[in-house]
């Protein structure tokens, strides 16, 4: 089988992709990446050693302004060019993530005749994936709920496919059992670029409970580092607030493991909280496209795995409040986490590519 995947932009739309790559390549398949110039996805595929083309495209923010329209023909353009990539290379299936790196060649393989598989990260579909998602062989999904966006097509829940370094690690540790610490660890992350708005709660709320003597460790994101270390120094908070840039694979799953509490967005990232069985205080981002993060948090609330926190009420007491609630509560703890491992799907990538493969001719 020859698999073109594509998905992309942000790194939550990208490391699923690679999973898939990954998986389809070990079957004996052949892979080729296809995406933005613009996004994340030539890098780490350069770096995954999978073979990439990308094009210029970028989103349509809005189609009142220049910048959209501009956006608009610039996706047309990469979709011609697409699809005379995918006839070259002789493709016979298409795998996207969504993301506006994805559009142009999910476009082309429509045109072309050629079957895509759509993975539909949330509850409530982006814009690729909800306009071409009608056309897919398949929809694979994440959440139990959010079926109804495709109509008639065949949708199946495979879960989401998480980085490999994380599923093994999360694999290998015995879940249900604290951090070896003596004292708890919050850890805090608000996606590849970081929060502000998740940060200054995160150092409020610290500060606030310096007498739990609970450990924090922040992702603060590349451009949110210096500014939240500087307000660090000049607060004399010492080393049980640690403030990381970004947290690469390894330290992410050594993070994950440890830490009692999750204070995060609610996007990709929560397969990874169900993946080690880590109660949350979800703050999901306002301005998600059709409040998806909302969406995705209200099943992960229904279930006992986590609280929502929005971000309009988001103070260092709400914030608090929240944490000690699964910090003092083992019985509401242990039910997040079993509620946690009957979501949690861990062969995602074996089932998506089962649905890849029944849609290759």
């Amino acid at each position: 089988m020859r698999l073109v995947v594509t998905g992309g932009g942000t790194g939550g739309h990208v490391y699923p992709a690679l999973e898939i790559a990954r998986a389809a390549k070990a079957a004996g398949h052949q892979v080729l990446y296809l995406g933005s110039l613009r996004g994340q996805e030539g890098k780490l595929c350069h770096e995954s050693g999978f073979e990439f083309a990308g094009f210029a495209s970028e989103p349509i923010t809005s189609w009142r302004k220049p910048r959209g329209w501009r956006a608009a023909l610039r996706i047309y353009q990469a979709s011609r060019k697409a699809r005379a990539k995918l006839e070259d290379w002789r493709a016979d299936v298409v795998f996207s993530t969504g993301g506006y790196s994805s559009a142009p060649i999910v476009q082309a393989a429509k045109v072309a005749g050629i079957p895509y598989v759509i993975h539909e990260q949330n509850t409530v579909p982006g814009r690729t994936n909800r306009l071409l998602g009608r056309h897919a062989a398949a929809i694979a999904t994440t959440f139990r709920t959010g079926h109804e966006h495709f109509g008639k097509v065949k949708v199946v829940r495979t879960g989401m496919p998480i980085r490999q370094e994380l599923r093994q690690s999360a694999q290998g540790n015995l879940f249900g059992h604290q951090s070896p610490d003596t004292k708890p660890l919050i850890l805090v992350m608000g996606g590849s670029q970081g929060a502000t708005r998740l940060n200054e709660a995160a150092m409020a709320t610290a500060t606030r409970m310096a007498g739990v003597g609970a450990h924090w460790l922040v992702a603060a994101g590349p451009k949110n580092y210096e500014g939240l270390l500087e307000s660090k120094q000049k607060l004399g908070i010492g080393g049980e607030f640690d403030v990381r840039a970004f947290l690469d694979a390894d330290e992410m799953a050594s993070a994950l493991f440890r830490a009692s509490v999750i204070v995060c967005r609610s996007g990709g990232s929560l397969a990874e909280l169900a993946a080690f069985r880590k109660p949350s205080v979800l703050i999901p981002l306002p301005i998600a496209m059709g409040n998806h993060q909302l969406t995705n948090a209200k099943e992960f609330e229904a279930m006992g795995a986590a609280m929502i926190l929005e971000q309009s009420e988001l103070a260092t007491s709400t914030l608090e409040a929240r944490i000690r609630h699964w910090l003092a509560d083992p019985k509401a703890y242990q039910a997040a986490q079993d509620a946690l491992a009957d979501w949690d799907i861990p062969d995602a990538a074996e089932r998506i590519l089962a649905l890849i493969e029944e849609a290759a001719p």
